[in-house]
């Protein structure tokens, strides 16, 4: 009785060990919080992977506290171009991430899942299109550009 005992038991933990799939990434994952994605994030690509234009820039910047953001870009007009709102983090299953600009300039026009949110990167999906794929990185805000209105 005692070898069926233990044949039982070596066999149960072959087929935990067996099933178990470690992940052998090393990649540590934050929540989607306020206080995480708090900083200053560069977008490093957009639509599935393409580059940003020569020259071109977009960053964003999160204040916890507040929960406000400021952008700073040069993409969507011949200059620089800077805006500000509030956002909001939603996490129902999994965490949305959206946000309405100042001066009753309307609501962003997608709602993101931000997913794979480290230290250092993180990436946004919209919500009602999957092909729509932003990448950022943690980055500084380069004195260059201009914060001043």
């Amino acid at each position: 009785m005692k070898k069926i005992v233990n044949f039982a038991m070596v066999m149960f933990a072959i087929v935990v060990v067996g099933c178990h799939k470690p992940d052998h990434s090393g990649i540590a994952y934050l929540d989607v919080t306020p206080n995480n994605i708090a900083g200053v994030w560069r977008m490093e690509s957009y639509d599935n992977g393409a580059k940003l234009p020569e020259g071109g820039y977009y960053y964003i910047v999160f204040d916890r506290a507040e929960r406000t953001f400021v952008t700073y870009d040069n993409l969507g007009s011949m200059g620089a171009y800077k805006s500000s709102g509030r956002y909001d983090i939603v996490t129902d299953g999994a965490a949305v991430i959206r946000g309405a600009y100042d001066f009753g300039r309307g609501d962003w026009e997608h709602e993101y899942y931000v997913r794979n949110l480290t230290n250092d990167s993180m990436t946004w999906v919209a919500v009602d299109d999957d092909s729509l794929v932003q990448v950022y990185v943690r980055a500084t805000l380069p004195e260059w550009i201009p914060t001043e209105e």
